[in-house]
């Protein structure tokens, strides 16, 4: 939302606004992604195909999840930034690109540094005007403005229209402390337009996942004790993996649509945090 907004008010507004999250394309296909590559440049390259960097030319590319690129892929990255140029796969010219880079995480690019996960020269050439958004839990106040900006989204694709949202559903949504942000809060208001036909959002759409009020002076609890943020981190991500599990009966498929994660991400972070599925799902 935020880059978006940055594009559509800049001098760049007449060209496209092009996004990708690094996180959700397999490794190798990554590079084909951004650059692109010609006919039959590698086994099942059928046909060229134009890439991201090229598309946003005098626009914007937005790459979230930055984090997440290989360093293979940094280095390259990197290249383009500094010669504003790249090299199709399989190319023998390279394209020139005029793209506003705006790359997200939500991981610690300056401990990725230190860990050798992430290379220092990329960090500086993409921290240029660095921006930092503080979690939704932190701006509550922007909670009924976010969900009517996604009410007249979904009023687009569904076939229910909505109006907006009731005083007590608003007041249990804030209760919340959104461990998954925007994408959480968007599924939310999208699963309201799913099972109910009703004009408002009202408190029983609000789905399971969303805990009792006591939630949030757990929280506070917990960041008042011993301060720990990558263990904080790690503990509220394992809650929001569980939580969404726990809303649709342990089902992956149905987990990554519904928490809009990547699968392959989610089944890393089960393995990471040793969540038995079945077990947690027959606790319920």
């Amino acid at each position: 939302i935020m880059a978006n907004a940055i594009h559509v008010n800049s001098l760049r507004k007449k060209g496209r606004f092009i996004a990708i999250n690094c996180a959700a394309i397999p490794d190798g296909l990554v590079e084909s992604e951004l650059f692109g590559h010609e006919k039959g440049a590698f086994t099942g390259a059928t046909e060229r195909k134009i890439g991201k960097f090229q598309l946003a030319n005098d626009g914007t590319l937005f790459l979230d999840e930055i984090a997440e690129l290989k360093p293979e892929i940094q280095v390259k990255l990197l290249r383009v930034l500094q010669e504003k140029s790249f090299l199709p796969i399989g190319a023998s010219r390279e394209v020139r690109t005029n793209a506003r880079i705006i790359a997200a995480t939500n991981r610690n690019l300056e401990k990725m540094i230190d860990d050798g996960s992430f290379r220092e020269d990329l960090f500086y050439r993409l921290n240029v005007m660095p921006i930092f958004l503080p979690p939704l839990r932190e701006r509550l106040d922007d909670l009924h403005d976010l969900v009517m900006y996604m009410i007249r989204k979904f009023n687009q694709t569904h076939p229910h229209q909505k109006k907006g949202i009731s005083p007590e559903a608003i007041n249990n949504l804030k209760k919340h402390h959104w461990p998954g942000n925007i994408r959480e809060l968007e599924n939310v208001i999208e699963r309201s337009f799913v099972i109910s036909s009703e004009p408002y959002i009202q408190l029983q759409d609000v789905p399971e996942q969303v805990p009792p009020s006591d939630t949030a002076t757990n929280i506070s609890q917990r960041v008042h004790g011993q301060m720990d943020f990558d263990k904080f981190k790690e503990e509220t991500e394992k809650e929001f993996i569980i939580r969404a599990l726990i809303a649709n009966q342990g089902r992956i498929n149905r987990t990554v649509a519904f928490a809009n994660i990547p699968k392959n991400t989610l089944l890393r972070k089960i393995k990471k945090y040793e969540i038995n599925v079945k077990k947690l799902v027959d606790s319920q």
